[in-house]
């Protein structure tokens, strides 16, 4: 979910302003955690920390998130926020593959954006090993695959309850999951170079095994 996919903030509606406000709070906040949690540990940042970062009081971070390893969600969600957009923009007659190439062509990253792709994957190789920061990105994922139901539905034009669905949706989620930590090793930890070529032709193989070949390809009337 957190590789250079298309970007547009994906929303439900038209959120009030003080609710647009708290959620730009609360992405700033989590862009400074991310960045300390990577230069100096989990364990040795505590909330105290992230607040003083953020020119905030700790009480107020603790009133935007339930603990310091949850601060790293709003960042971890614009990922996946990201893939949904894309998702809903998905013409019928085009894989998944074609239109994610398409798209990423059409809606090119910003550096700011970069900076969260960069900061996304830091943290999806980094929740390997702590199981605290492991529950908010997979928390994260959760919310990804609840999202992406309605797309998996209409285009295996089924019923969003329909078990075959749910678990297609569930399959998918898991595949850009195994992708994201997967990519995240080789960029973090092993210095590699992954083109957007090479991410995106990871995406399609794994959907497509995933889902046992189900789902990925273009919908034929």
């Amino acid at each position: 979910m957190v590789l250079s996919l298309s970007v547009r903030r994906y929303r439900i509606g038209t959120p009030a302003a003080s609710d647009d406000r708290q959620a730009q709070a609360r992405l700033r906040v989590s862009r400074l955690a991310c960045e300390l949690f990577w230069e100096h540990g989990v364990a040795a940042t505590s909330g105290d920390d992230i607040a003083a970062a953020a020119g905030l009081s700790t009480r107020t971070i603790w009133r935007y998130f339930r603990s310091k390893e949850s601060c790293v969600e709003p960042v971890l969600a614009l990922s996946a926020q990201r893939f949904i957009a894309s998702a809903y923009r998905w013409p019928a007659e085009m894989s998944l593959a074609d239109h994610l190439a398409a798209d990423t062509a059409q809606h090119p990253l910003t550096e700011e954006e970069i900076t969260d792709v960069r900061a996304a994957l830091r943290i999806a190789t980094m929740s390997a090993t702590d199981p605290a920061l492991r529950t908010s990105y997979l928390m994260v994922n959760d919310q990804m695959e609840r999202d992406f139901i309605p797309v998996v539905a209409r285009r295996l034009r089924l019923p969003e309850e329909h078990l075959t669905v749910r678990l297609c949706a569930a399959a998918v989620s898991g595949a850009f999951r195994v992708i994201d930590e997967d990519v995240g090793r080789r960029v973090i930890v092993d210095k590699e170079i992954v083109t957007q070529e090479e991410a995106l032709d990871l995406i399609d193989r794994a959907v497509r095994d995933a889902t046992n070949g189900r789902f990925g390809g273009p919908v034929t009337s």
